[in-house]
């Protein structure tokens, strides 16, 4: 009868790959707390209050914080004055920086997820490299 591999691993192999499971939690933790959500990035970003503009033709109107001078004069050179043509030019801007918004979220929480997992994997090598050198140097004291 054949011995499984579990049972092949050393008290050392075993404590190493107790400890790298171990090492999950933290590192798990460590992704939900600083998990970023768009939806709360976006809710956050509408509480900020409009600017308002006054515009030839259409009266004051209010524009999103986040829009920029220039997006405003191109929205409002765009329209010509028509006030259905801001407000189309608003949801339209407004629509692309959620878009955009999402996408840098996105990637932010990538990279925050593959900074833990190299960080795991780094701490996982080292663990396993410092206990194989420990045991090399120990086996040469054994006669």
């Amino acid at each position: 009868m054949q011995q499984s591999k579990a049972a092949g691993l050393n008290g050392w192999q075993r404590l190493w790959i107790a400890l790298a499971l171990l090492a999950i939690v933290p590192a798990e933790a460590l992704v939900v707390t600083e998990w970023e959500s768009a939806d709360v990035w976006v809710r956050d970003l509408q509480q900020v209050p409009a600017n308002r503009v006054a515009v030839e033709g259409a009266g004051e109107v209010e524009f999103p914080a986040t829009m920029s001078t220039e997006a405003i004069d191109l929205v409002v050179g765009a329209a010509a004055g028509k006030p259905e043509a801001i407000r189309a030019g608003i949801t339209a801007w407004t629509a692309e920086f959620n878009n955009v918004l999402r996408a840098y979220i996105t990637d932010l929480n990538r990279s925050l997820a593959m900074r833990v997992a190299a960080f795991w994997a780094a701490g996982v090598g080292l663990l396993y490299g410092v206990g194989w050198l420990f045991a090399w140097v120990r086996r040469g004291f054994k006669t």
